[in-house]
C-alpha cells in the first residue's frame, strides 16, 4: 500500500506544483499574507493532496486487490483504477454548475460535512490570520460568522480526516491483500476468429508489414487499461473545453477561437497517453527477434505508428462529434478541428512511439521506466504545441517582432489561434520524428 502510494507522488506531486499557485495566489495576494501564512498555507495544500493520492490509492487498491485472482481480472482492475478519476471528476463538474441552485435548496451549512470545505476553510482562516492588510483581532474573529466553522475546528477536521484515512486503509491491508497461489497463477489463453477490422488490415498490408500491424491491433485493444486509458484522455479533451467556454470573461465570454490550442494540446494528450510504455514490447526475447531480422527495428515502429495513426480515426472522431454538439460549432471550425486535432493525435503518438521506442519497459507498468515515458510523452507533446505561445512572448519582447502580425498575415485576420495551433503541432511533429529516429536507433542497438 505505502509503495504503491509513493509511486504515484512524483507524477501527482508535479501536477500539484503546477497547479497550486494558480489555486493561493489569489488568496496570498487579496489579504497580502506574510510569509509565514504562505508556508501553512502550501502546507495546506500538501496534506491535501497527499491524503486525496492516499485515499485514491486505498480505494484503487482495494478494487485491484479484489479482482486481481486472474489475469484478465487484474487487467479489468487496472482498467477501473484509471475511470474512477473520471467518475469522481463528473460530480465534481456538478457541483460547479449547480453550486448556487444547491446552496438555495439545501443551504451553505449543507457543504460544511464536505471533507475539501475544511481543506478550504482552514486555508481561509490561515490567510486572514496572518494578513498584512491591516484586519483587527475583532475583524478577523467576524469572519467566523462567514466561514461557520473556527480554525481549530477545521484544522482539527482537517488533520482527522486525513488521520482516519491512514488508519483505515493500513488497519485493511492485511485482510484486502493476500499472497498465495491460486487461480491467479494460471493462464488460459482463447483464440478465436479475426474480426472484419483485421481482416482488412491484412488485405491492405498483405505481407510481414501487415502482420505486424495486425499484432499490435491485437496487443493494444486485448487490453482493458489501454481502452481505458483512450477513454480517460477522450473525456478529458471534451470536458475541458465545454468548461472554459462556460466561464464568463467580460460581456462576451470566450469563444471557440481563443482556446483552439487549448483543445489541440487536449488532442495531443489523446494521442501521447493510451500509447506510452503500453503494448510495445512484451520481453527482451522479442527485442532480440525483431534485432535479428533485417531492418526489424525500423519496420517495427513504422508498423505500430500505421496501426496508431488508423486508431487515432477514431479518436478524434468521438471528441468532435461531442463538441459540435454542446459548442454549436460552424463547419469549417468542424473541418479545423478535425483536421488540426488528428494531426495533433497523431504527432503525439509520434512522441509516445519515440519515447517508448528509446526506454521500453516491457509491459512493467509500474516499473519507473513506464512511469517516465508516460510523464514525458505527455510533457512534450502538450508542451510543443503550447510552447509556441511562449515563443510569442520571447520573439516579442527580446526580438521586438510581432509574431501575431506574422501569423495573421499569413493565415488571415481572426484565424491567429488556428495558425499557432499549426504551428505548435509542426514543432510537435518535428520533435516526435527525431525521438522516433533516435528510438528506431537504439532499439537497434545490440546492447539495449
Amino acid at each position: 500500500m505505502a509503495g504503491t502510494f509513493l509511486g504515484k507522488i512524483p507524477l501527482f506531486g508535479l501536477i500539484v506544483i503546477f497547479l497550486a499557485p494558480l489555486l493561493i495566489t489569489p488568496l496570498v495576494l487579496a489579504f497580502e499574507v506574510n510569509l509565514i501564512g504562505q508556508v501553512l498555507i502550501y502546507g495546506v495544500v500538501t496534506l491535501m493532496s497527499l491524503g486525496t493520492i492516499w485515499f485514491s490509492n486505498f480505494i484503487t487498491s482495494i478494487i485491484q486487490a479484489r479482482l486481481g485472482d486472474s489475469s484478465r481480472g487484474n487487467d479489468i482492475a487496472k482498467a477501473l483504477a484509471m475511470v474512477v478519476a473520471i467518475i469522481v471528476i463528473i460530480p465534481m463538474y456538478g457541483l460547479m454548475f449547480f453550486l448556487p441552485t444547491m446552496s438555495e435548496m439545501m443551504g451553505m451549512d449543507a457543504f460544511l460535512a464536505l471533507p475539501s470545505t475544511w481543506f478550504a476553510d482552514t486555508m481561509s482562516w490561515f490567510a486572514v490570520t496572518f494578513n498584512g492588510v491591516g484586519l483587527t483581532g475583532s475583524q478577523v474573529i467576524g469572519f467566523g460568522s462567514i466561514l461557520q466553522l473556527d480554525m481549530l475546528t477545521s484544522t482539527a477536521l482537517m488533520s482527522g480526516f486525513v488521520l482516519l484515512t491512514i488508519g483505515l486503509a493500513l488497519g485493511m491491508s492485511d485482510r484486502v491483500f493476500t499472497i498465495e497461489a491460486g487461480v491467479r497463477t494460471e493462464i488460459v489463453t482463447t483464440v478465436g476468429k479475426e474480426n472484419i477490422i483485421l481482416r482488412g488490415v491484412r488485405r491492405l498490408a498483405p505481407g510481414s508489414f501487415g502482420s505486424l500491424m495486425v499484432t499490435h491491433f491485437k496487443d493494444f485493444m486485448r487490453k482493458a487499461q489501454n481502452l481505458s486509458k483512450i477513454f480517460y484522455g477522450v473525456v478529458l479533451a471534451t470536458i475541458l473545453p465545454v468548461i472554459m467556454m462556460s466561464i464568463d470573461i467580460g460581456d462576451e465570454g470566450l469563444v471557440l477561437g481563443d482556446m483552439f490550442v487549448t483543445i489541440v494540446a487536449m488532442m495531443a494528450l489523446v494521442g501521447a497517453m493510451p500509447f506510452a510504455g503500453a503494448g510495445f514490447l512484451e520481453s527482451k526475447d522479442q527485442l532480440w527477434i525483431i534485432q535479428g531480422t533485417p531492418h526489424g527495428a525500423s519496420r517495427y515502429v513504422k508498423s505500430r505508428i500505421v496501426t496508431q495513426a488508423l486508431i487515432g480515426i477514431v479518436l478524434i472522431i468521438i471528441p468532435t462529434i461531442v463538441l459540435n454538439l454542446l459548442l454549436e460549432m460552424t463547419f469549417l471550425e468542424t473541418l479545423m478541428l478535425i483536421g488540426l486535432g488528428y494531426m495533433a493525435i497523431f504527432g503525439g503518438m509520434l512522441v509516445s512511439t519515440g519515447v517508448t521506442a528509446g526506454n521500453p519497459n516491457y509491459e512493467d507498468t509500474k516499473s519507473p521506466a513506464h512511469q517516465t515515458n508516460v510523464m514525458m510523452s505527455v510533457m512534450i507533446a502538450e508542451f510543443s504545441i503550447i510552447g509556441v505561445m511562449l515563443v510569442d512572448i520571447f520573439v516579442s519582447i527580446v526580438l521586438n517582432i510581432d509574431f501575431f502580425g506574422i501569423v495573421e498575415n499569413i493565415f488571415g485576420p481572426g484565424n491567429i489561434m488556428f495558425g499557432m495551433a499549426f504551428i505548435g503541432i509542426l514543432a510537435q511533429w518535428m520533435i516526435g520524428g527525431i525521438l522516433v529516429w533516435t528510438g528506431i536507433r537504439k532499439l537497434s542497438s545490440p546492447d539495449n
